[in-house]
Formats: structure tokens, C-alpha cells, sequence
């Protein structure tokens, strides 16, 4: 008694988002705190900086690669199975 195929499928593209997702995140906080620090400004004052960082534009693009890989996940396999492996995102932060 085994996983099917497409079940296995689901299984690692929702271990794949999980690590994707939770990269994402550590990649753009350093992309914020390197554009608050040649700029002066933070973000959360105001601070437009971070869109000019190629390291926040990194973290942005592995957000997406992580939450399309999610969403093809529950085409492969049941919601029971991909949506607690959505919360090891957090565990990776």
C-alpha cells in the first residue's frame, strides 16, 4: 500500500512550496535591511528603496515559484494531504 503517482506528485511540488515560501521571506528581509541601509530609510517610513534591490526582486520571485508550485499541488494530490505542508513554510522562517 503506497502513494499513487500523482499523489507523490503533490506530496513534493507542496514540500517544494513550503521551502520556496519560507526562503522567500529570510531573502527579502535581508533585501529590506540592505536597501535601509544605503538608503537611510526603512520601508515602513515611507522608504521605496527595496524596489530597486535585486535581492528583495529574488525573494519576490521565489514567493511566486513557491505559491505556483502550491496551487499545481492540489492539482495532483487532496487538500488533506498539500495544505498541512503549506504550514512548514513557517518552520523554514
Amino acid at each position: 500500500m503506497g502513494m499513487s503517482q500523482d499523489n507523490l506528485r503533490g506530496f513534493i511540488l507542496a514540500l517544494l512550496s513550503s521551502g520556496f515560501i519560507g526562503a522567500s521571506f529570510i531573502i527579502k528581509k535581508k533585501g529590506l535591511r540592505r536597501a535601509a541601509a544605503v538608503s537611510g530609510v526603512r520601508a515602513g517610513y515611507g522608504g521605496y528603496a527595496y524596489l530597486l534591490e535585486p535581492l528583495w526582486w529574488l525573494g519576490m520571485v521565489t514567493m511566486i515559484v513557491g505559491e505556483v508550485a502550491n496551487f499545481v499541488a492540489y492539482a495532483f494530490a487532496p487538500a488533506i494531504l498539500v495544505t498541512p505542508l503549506g504550514a512548514l513554510s513557517i518552520i523554514v522562517r
